[in-house]
């Protein structure tokens, strides 16, 4: 079933921008909880077509009758980085990719994505394969944990927090979200409502899930199996990918391609006060929508 604890983000801009054929076929990369699936499909008619992506396999065990139901509807447990593995060149109408981390996920302290419980420090969105943040956190150096800080989560405390981990573990360890988000506390003075964690953990769990490089792979994928005159929206949360996303719709940092983009009417939407109000983890947000030409 889909988790009413999760809201999907700036839905009614996504719609107006992205859908622009009801016959369409189209792509929503980052599933999660099917918000934003359930509403695009409400606004195709019988010939459109929606596939979702979802890497983490747990947030798919069960799924609602109104996706499984749905023969325009059809789910592929992948990363958004295989686009270019799994559809051909040209044949999609819209892409969308959604790079927040869900409540659901955030919201399970069994997860290890947030400080504000105490679990394991797992941090994987594919938990079947790959190294946990307990593992990396215990055997990369100082320097290796202080770059991923510093370059990914913008944390001016890194070198202290690095130094930190490294004394720490030394001694046990560093196991649970708690006892990491209590040594961080520890080395970074409070200079605003923000949690001191905050950077750093985003920053442990970029790196984990390789995720600047699984972005960059899947809008340069995008950029080929995308139709001419097909739209693609990416909402973004911070401002190291928003950066990644404008640079490529500019034609800068391409790996490969030629292929331009020109933006669809605005170059960037916000989420409404209203949204802000009742949703406040789409503060963040920004929305940019472009027109493959």
């Amino acid at each position: 079933m889909i988790n009413t604890t999760h809201e999907a983000v700036m839905v009614d801009e996504v719609l107006e921008n992205l859908v622009s054929k009801q016959n369409g076929k189209y792509i929503d990369c980052t599933f999660g909880a099917g918000g934003h699936s359930l509403k695009i499909l409400k606004k195709l008619n019988q010939d459109g077509t929606l596939i979702a992506l979802e890497k983490d396999k747990l947030a798919t065990l069960t799924l609602s009758t109104e996706f499984t139901d749905d023969k325009r509807f059809n789910l592929i447990n992948d990363s958004f980085s295989n686009l270019n593995k799994l559809f051909k060149d040209g044949e999609i109408d819209g892409i969308l990719i959604d790079l927040g981390i869900s409540s659901t996920q955030l919201d399970d302290p069994e997860r290890g994505f947030s400080f504000q419980s105490n679990g394991p420090l797992d941090m994987r969105i594919d938990t079947s394969q790959g190294q946990t943040a307990a593992e990396w956190l215990n055997s990369a150096t100082k320097k290796e944990i202080e770059d991923v800080l510093w370059t990914l989560g913008e944390e001016r405390a890194s070198r202290k927090i690095a130094s930190k981990i490294c004394d720490s573990r030394e001694k046990k360890p560093i196991e649970s979200t708690k006892e990491l988000s209590d040594l961080i506390i520890s080395c970074v003075y409070k200079r605003s409502k923000k949690h001191p964690a905050t950077n750093s953990f985003r920053a442990i769990r970029m790196f984990i899930n390789q995720e600047i490089y699984e972005l960059q792979c899947a809008l340069e994928a995008a950029s080929y199996i995308l139709c001419c005159g097909g739209r693609l929206a990416v909402i973004s949360f911070h401002s190291m990918e928003d950066r990644i996303v404008k640079r490529f719709f500019q034609g800068k940092d391409r790996i490969g391609s030629n292929i331009k983009f020109k933006y669809f009417k605005e170059k960037y939407l916000k989420p409404t006060k209203n949204e802000m109000s009742t949703n406040p983890r789409s503060r963040s947000a920004i929305l940019r929508v472009a027109e493959k030409i």
